[in-house]
C-alpha cells in the first residue's frame, strides 16, 4: 500500500507514512498556532502582516474587517469540523447530531492528535486541502511583498521564496515540499563550494544569518583588516569565511 501524500510504501491500513503523518498534524498544530494572528489580521486598519500587526491610517475608510480573510477562517473552520467528523465516524448528514462546541484551535489540536488521522480512507485528501490552506494563511500573515528568495528546489531547481515565519515551502512548479532551514542551508552551502562565489561582507553576514550561521559583518571586515581573509576586487569569497568560521572542519558538515 502506497502513502496518498508522498507514493512510498506504508503499512497496510494506512493512509500516509509516518513522515507524512507527522508533518500533517504538523500542519494543523501550525494552523492551530496562526488562529489568534489570523483573527488580528481581520482588522482592515492593521498593516498586512499578522505575525508583527501594524496599525496604519489610510486616505478613506476601509471596510471594517477584511472579507478576504473572513472567508478564509470560514473556510479553514468548516474543513476543520469535517476532518474532525470524518474521524469519528459522524455522517456528513448528521451533522447536527454533533454537540461539540470547541472552537477551531481546539478543533485543529485535536485533530492533529487524533488517533485515526492517518488511517482514514481519504487522509491524503485532506492532507492536500489543508495545506492549500496553510498556504493561504501563510501569505496573509507574510503576504508576498514580505517574502524573499531563500533557494532553489532541490528537485526543478526553482526558485523558491518565504516569509520569515515559513517552516516549509512548497515548490510552484514541482509541487515538492521541503524545509525552508534545508533550502536556505543548501544555497549557503552552493555559495561556499564555489571558491568564485563573492559578495560583500554584509551580503554574505546576510546569507549565513538566513542560513542559521551567526557571524556579523563587523567580523568579516575585521578579518580581512587582520589578512585573516583575503578581499578579492569583488568582494570575499563565501568559501573563505566559512573555513574561518568552521576552523580545520570539513564543508561536509553542511551536507
Amino acid at each position: 500500500m502506497n502513502c496518498q501524500n508522498c507514493k512510498t510504501i506504508t503499512e497496510e491500513g494506512y493512509s500516509l507514512c509516518e513522515a507524512c503523518e507527522l508533518r500533517f498534524a504538523g500542519t494543523l498544530l501550525r494552523l492551530a498556532r496562526d488562529i489568534t494572528p489570523l483573527h488580528d489580521s481581520l482588522d482592515a486598519t492593521l498593516h498586512p502582516g499578522g505575525h508583527s500587526p501594524v496599525r496604519i491610517q489610510t486616505a478613506t475608510p476601509p471596510t471594517p474587517i477584511r472579507l478576504d480573510v473572513l472567508d478564509l477562517i470560514d473556510m479553514l473552520d468548516a474543513t476543520a469540523r469535517e476532518l474532525w467528523h470524518r474521524l469519528d465516524g459522524i455522517d456528513a448528514l448528521d451533522w447536527r447530531k454533533d454537540k461539540r462546541n470547541e472552537d477551531l484551535m481546539a478543533t485543529l489540536i485535536a485533530c492533529a492528535g487524533h488517533p485515526k488521522l492517518t488511517t482514514v480512507a481519504d487522509a491524503g485528501l485532506y492532507m492536500h486541502v489543508i495545506n492549500d490552506l496553510a498556504r493561504k494563511v501563510d501569505t496573509v500573515l507574510d503576504p508576498p511583498e514580505q517574502r524573499r528568495e531563500i533557494g532553489t528546489c532541490e528537485l526543478c531547481e526553482t526558485m523558491l521564496t518565504a516569509g520569515a515565519a515559513n517552516q516549509w515551502v512548497t515548490c510552484p512548479v514541482c509541487g515538492r515540499e521541503q524545509r525552508a532551514q534545508t533550502v536556505k542551508l543548501r544555497r549557503l552551502k552552493t555559495l561556499c563550494w564555489d571558491d568564485s562565489k563573492r559578495g560583500s561582507a554584509a551580503d554574505i553576514a546576510k546569507a549565513f544569518a538566513e542560513a542559521g550561521i551567526k557571524v556579523s559583518r563587523k567580523t568579516i571586515t575585521m578579518w580581512g583588516q587582520r589578512d585573516k581573509l583575503f578581499r578579492h576586487a569583488d568582494g570575499y569569497a563565501y568559501c573563505d569565511v566559512y573555513r574561518l568560521l568552521i576552523g580545520p572542519a570539513d564543508l561536509t558538515v553542511m551536507a
